[in-house]
């Protein structure tokens, strides 16, 4: 063949075949949240507790319970608290598991697997340095989270493509650091002493109260200021960071102030965040403010902790001012718990004339 006849191949036309796969491990979560009442008898008098069995519905490869080996929570005491996760079907799958106790919502202390390891794991602590980690005062009922990552398999291979598109994440942090910038803004809010400014198609997408308000041929559609008078400026702050896909600052200390604003405006995955965060730091100090709330809103599910809380803590949560300030306002809600103490009271008087069949074994 002549120099003249000879075509020339690139060499980039063979890597035509090179493609880019990605694989996964597939894992399935499962959580169980127990409460054990009367911990500090239990420690002292019961050899052996199991807890319920997780999850509800029983798999293939089993359900998972906690067995715990309590012993007595005391200075000098150096025998061991021993934990151990088992498996009903006493299956070899492969987990990762962190179990945490906690005092009054409040981490006392985790186990946890620093690795991928078979069913049946053990842990153990002497009683003095369990102890040590309560504190001077080991509470009534403690709250045992055991969190569990089980090996699945081997998702399905997945093609690359050739080229990526633009990640979510990117959209979202440009939607955040709108809120700095001053460009396109087209309302303003008065709020007390404070102006702020924003942008109404942001607000309307996020909120279907900002949306009505914004098409609606109000004096504020005329002039682009809205004044708020039912609102403290650093709540409305916290509400646009929401709004902007900014961390809100501090959810804790104004959850309750902030879910009343997240029920103005709809936001409902704020309202969400509010409720979860009241109910992580329900304690006898924001049980009545709380309870008010989940009352006034039909939050049966917190409602429902708040009196399970307040049932419990009672002696303690009587005697505040709090409570007292209840009963004047709110004699329907003392009505009400007072109703569930005579049934819980009736309850363990039936219970005290029946053989009891409970979940563990007493101390010779």
């Amino acid at each position: 063949m002549s120099k003249d006849n000879m075509k020339f191949i690139p060499t980039f036309v063979q890597t035509s075949g090179t493609m880019s796969y990605t694989s996964k491990l597939k894992f399935q979560h499962y959580e169980l949240n127990w409460t054990i009442e009367d911990f500090e008898l239990i420690c002292r008098s019961v050899k052996k507790i199991e807890s319920p069995e997780f999850p509800l519905e029983s798999l293939t490869n089993g359900q998972w319970y906690l067995e715990l080996y309590p012993t007595e929570l005391t200075e000098n005491n150096k025998e061991e608290f021993s934990i151990r996760l088992n498996n009903t079907n006493y299956s070899t799958a492969h987990v990762n598991a962190k179990i945490t106790f906690f005092n009054c919502k409040n981490k006392v202390q985790s186990f946890v697997t620093d690795y991928i390891m078979n069913s049946n794991a053990y842990w153990s602590i002497s009683g003095s340095e369990f102890s040590n980690m309560f504190g001077k005062d080991i509470p009534k009922n403690v709250i045992v989270k055991c969190e569990l990552s089980v090996f699945d398999s081997l998702t399905t291979i997945e093609e690359e493509p050739l080229v990526k598109p633009e990640n979510c994440n990117d959209l979202l942090e440009k939607i955040t650091s709108l809120l700095g910038n001053e460009n396109f803004k087209d309302v303003k809010f008065k709020v007390e002493d404070k102006e702020f400014t924003a942008h109404k198609a942001i607000l309307a997408i996020r909120s279907p109260v900002f949306a009505a308000m914004f098409n609606s041929k109000m004096s504020e559609e005329l002039t682009s200021i809205v004044q708020i008078k039912d609102i403290k400026p650093e709540i409305f702050q916290q509400m646009l960071n929401f709004i902007y896909n900014v961390e809100v600052e501090d959810l804790d200390k104004v959850a309750l102030e902030l879910f009343y604003v997240a029920e103005k405006y709809e936001l409902k995955e704020l309202k969400t965040n509010c409720i979860n965060s009241l109910h992580k730091n329900l304690s006898s100090k924001t049980v009545i403010d709380t309870l008010e709330v989940a009352d006034l809103y039909s939050l049966s599910e917190l409602k429902s902790e708040c009196l399970k809380l307040l049932l419990t803590e009672w002696d303690v949560i009587s005697k505040t001012k709090e409570f007292k300030s209840l009963i004047q306002n709110r004699a329907d809600l003392i009505i009400e718990v007072g109703n569930i103490r005579k049934k819980l009271d009736k309850d363990v008087n039936a219970e005290s004339s029946k053989s009891l069949n409970l979940p563990f074994t007493f101390r010779d």
